[in-house]
C-alpha cells in the first residue's frame, strides 16, 4: 500500500472489485427475470429494492475504506457506527415511505434488497470452491 494510504492493496481491489462485478451480475439477471415472469409494478419493486441494496453496501465499503485502511485507526469504530446507524435510519425511512405510499409492492421489494446477500453468498462459495480445488 504504498503512496495512498487510502488506498486498497492490488489482492484486496481484486477482491472488490469481482464482489462488485458478482453484485451487478446477480443485480442484472434478477431484475431482467423479474420484467418476464412478474407483472410490472413488481418488476419495478425488485429493481427499486436491487438499487437500494447495491447503493447500502457501497456505502458501506467506502465508509469501512476510510476508516479503517489509515494506519490510524482510532475512533474509527465510532465513526463506522454512526454513518452505519444514520444510513440504517435513512433506508429504514425510505422503504417505510415506498411500502407506506404503496410504491412498491414488498415481496418485489424484498427480492430485490436480497441481492447483496445472494451475491456474497455466491462470490464466497465461488471462492471457497477455488482454494478447495488449490488445496487438492
Amino acid at each position: 500500500m504504498a503512496g495512498n494510504s487510502t488506498r486498497l492493496a492490488p489482492r484486496e481491489a481484486g477482491i472488490v472489485r469481482d464482489l462488485w462485478i458478482t453484485n451487478l451480475t446477480v443485480f442484472s439477471v434478477v431484475s431482467l427475470g423479474a420484467f418476464f415472469v412478474a407483472p410490472l409494478l413488481s418488476a419495478i419493486s425488485v429493481v427499486v429494492g436491487g438499487v437500494v441494496a447495491v447503493i447500502n453496501f457501497r456505502l458501506l465499503e467506502k465508509t469501512l475504506c476510510k476508516a479503517f485502511l489509515p494506519r490510524d485507526t482510532k475512533g474509527a469504530m465510532g465513526v463506522v457506527l454512526f454513518k452505519y446507524y444514520l444510513r440504517f435510519i435513512a433506508t429504514a425511512l425510505s422503504l417505510w415511505i415506498l411500502v407506506s405510499q404503496e410504491l412498491v409492492e414488498p415481496l418485489g421489494l424484498l427480492v430485490g434488497l436480497s441481492v447483496v446477500v445472494v451475491s456474497v453468498i455466491i462470490f464466497g462459495a465461488v471462492k471457497a470452491r477455488r482454494l478447495y480445488k488449490e488445496a487438492y
